[in-house]
């Protein structure tokens, strides 16, 4: 069974307006230019991402090994068929994502201040 999509927290509460969110050389990200770290917990927009990435990456893992196992002979073709559309899925899920997330970064690049 396809298991349930988990709410995404709100970031707001992690960056309060005015604040301006940018990477340090470094890598550390920063809030307001002021050189302080923006908070990292589990509901940050790193941790979020970071954990869709592994979801993806595990459902492309889980695919191949039942897709392998149908092969061998020790899973239905069924599993490996479902499986195989579970990680289809997920990853036109996350192209699409990302399609969106470059749109509307390069729509508040191409604004006149």
């Amino acid at each position: 069974m396809i298991p349930a999509i988990p709410p995404i927290p709100s970031i707001s509460s992690a960056i309060t307006l005015g604040n301006v969110v940018a990477p340090t050389p470094g890598g550390a990200i920063t809030a307001g230019g002021a050189g302080t770290p923006v908070a990292q917990g589990p509901g940050s927009f790193q941790n979020v991402l970071g954990q869709a990435i592994d979801a993806l990456n595990g459902t492309t893992n889980n695919a191949t090994t039942v897709s392998l196992q149908a092969a061998a002979g020790t899973a239905s073709v069924a599993d490996a068929t479902i499986a195989t559309s579970e990680a289809d899925l997920a990853t036109q899920l996350a192209s699409a994502v990302t399609s969106k997330a470059v749109s509307a970064f390069n729509t508040i690049m191409n604004m006149q201040l």
